[in-house]
C-alpha cells in the first residue's frame, strides 16, 4: 500500500466512525426532543432540558425518561422550572 492509499483508507475509516457516532448519539437525544415537543404542545416556549432526574425523584418508577426543565409558561410570566417524565409514549409534567 502506498502513502496515498493509506490516507484515503484513513479518511474512509474516520468518516465511518463519524457516521456511527452521529447515529448512536442521535438516538440518545430522541427522549429530550419528545419532552420538548410535549411541553411546547402545552404552550411553553423557550424550553430547555436542564438535566436527567435520578430514579425516584418525582417520577413514577415505570417512567423511562425523567428530565428537569425550565421554560417560559403559556401565560408569559417569567421562566419556571419543573420536571417532565414519560414512559416512551406518554409524558406528564409538573412545575415547581
Amino acid at each position: 500500500m502506498d502513502g496515498k492509499s493509506k490516507v484515503v483508507l484513513g479518511i474512509v475509516f474516520l468518516l465511518l466512525i463519524l457516521v456511527f457516532l452521529c447515529l448512536a448519539l442521535g438516538q440518545d437525544l430522541v427522549p429530550d426532543f419528545k419532552a420538548i415537543r410535549y411541553l411546547e404542545g402545552k404552550g411553553y416556549t423557550s424550553v430547555r432540558i436542564l438535566y436527567i432526574l435520578a430514579e425516584g425523584h418525582g417520577c413514577s418508577p415505570k417512567d423511562r425518561y425523567r428530565f428537569a426543565f425550565d421554560a417560559i409558561p403559556p401565560d408569559g410570566k417569567p421562566r419556571v422550572e419543573g420536571k417532565v417524565c414519560g414512559d416512551g409514549e406518554e409524558f406528564w409534567y409538573e412545575e415547581k
